[in-house]
């Protein structure tokens, strides 16, 4: 009882109306065809018709009753068009997102900054006294408000970010990359005010893996080269290996040059998430995020993967979002965030001894592992 439904419902009665036009129609056009030879062969026979008449009269009448049957076809396929019309036009109306020139940061940026811009970010992060608030239909705040959120991420630091759904754990990662903007408190890489950066430059000093990435009809190697058109194979194999993805595009017939539906729909969770990692690692951005990056991956792959990226320790300041405290114990220091607010902070293994979110979910998934175990070897 939702929209699918309701959606294969409606072209199933679609598909029952049209069959009962085209066999209405078939039966009436061969019916009239079938009277005219009738008639016309009957008169024919009586030297009132000729033959070349009959065959000129059909021809007339084929011409007439085919555009007719096709009416019903042509206005089904309007009401198709200008749905999909509707659909290009809600595209086309949006507005781009504007340059800071446009956006206009409380005060101009200063000629130092402009050309700072063009140096890569050594990778530093500063947030200040950050709000941000979701408005809603009814004009409330909705989940992922940020509510004075205030931090530092040293360049080469990997932070990990925790809490419930709805904390703002997501919603800290889209106003990083500037998909959202802030109005309220600063955020500063390398100590230049986010809001007075190009958005393209900002988004080529951050590799982000989300967790639904999004892949693009072409093959594997197009896809982990999109942050980086001009990248040698060896590169791409490398960030393949690190991502724990290189064996597996092996295995396939074409290799690196397997071709993968829209949305890359002909792998499994897991493989698009490890794709997209590849491609995040070959950019070598000064920052990567993962937003619950390694949600779809087993936790053999998971161990790998969190493996090769302690081996690149130092190489970029990491945030990193995930559920599993397997995913975060690697961690230089945790934020756990309720409500849009800072409620504990520390390296995993303090934060483990302290009683708070952190150590109460640690214990559950503790537990859990403990009596998944011990049914495995009962078993």
């Amino acid at each position: 009882a939702g929209p699918n439904a309701d959606y294969r419902d409606r072209n199933l009665r679609l598909l029952r109306l049209m069959a009962w036009y085209w066999s209405i129609s078939d039966f009436v056009t061969l019916s009239q065809v079938g009277l005219t030879l009738l008639v016309g062969a009957h008169w024919i026979t009586t030297g009132d018709l000729s033959v070349g008449v009959l065959f000129a009269f059909l021809a007339y009448l084929g011409t007439m009753l085919w555009p007719v049957r096709q009416m019903g076809r042509i206005l089904t396929e309007v009401g198709k068009t200008s749905v999909a019309l509707r659909r290009i036009r809600e595209i086309l109306d949006e507005v781009r997102e504007a340059e800071p020139a446009a956006e206009g940061p409380t005060t101009s940026p200063a000629p130092e900054l402009r050309s700072r811009t063009l140096v890569p970010l050594r990778g530093t992060i500063a947030v200040r006294d950050l709000h941000f608030t979701h408005a809603t239909a009814a004009g409330g705040a909705g989940r992922g408000t940020l509510n004075g959120l205030s931090f530092d991420v040293a360049a080469g630091e990997t932070l990990a970010i925790l809490g419930p759904a709805g904390s703002g754990k997501s919603t800290l990662i889209h106003l990083l990359v500037r998909l959202y903007d802030y109005t309220e408190g600063s955020i500063r890489l390398d100590g230049l005010e986010l809001s007075a950066l190009s958005r393209p430059w900002v988004r080529r000093q951050i590799g982000t893996v989300m967790q639904e990435p999004f892949l693009f009809s072409k093959t594997l190697r197009d896809n982990i080269r999109l942050g980086r058109g001009d990248a040698p194979d060896h590169d791409v194999a490398e960030a393949a290996r690190t991502a724990c993805i290189h064996d597996t595009i092996l295995s396939f017939e074409a290799g690196y040059d397997t071709l993968i539906g829209e949305r890359g729909i002909t792998l499994s969770g897991g493989q698009r998430q490890r794709v997209a990692l590849a491609r995040a690692i070959l950019k070598h951005p000064p920052i990567l995020m993962l937003d619950d990056a390694l949600s779809a991956v087993d936790s053999e792959t998971e161990t790998l993967i969190i493996d090769a990226l302690k081996a690149r320790r130092g190489r970029a300041t990491t945030l990193v979002i995930a559920h599993r405290l397997s995913t975060l114990a690697h961690a230089d220091r945790v934020l756990v965030l309720d409500h849009g607010r800072i409620i504990q902070t520390g390296p995993p293994a303090e934060l483990a001894r302290i009683d708070g979110f952190y150590r109460r979910l640690w214990q559950i998934q503790t537990s859990l592992a403990a009596e998944f175990t011990e049914e495995l070897n009962a078993g």
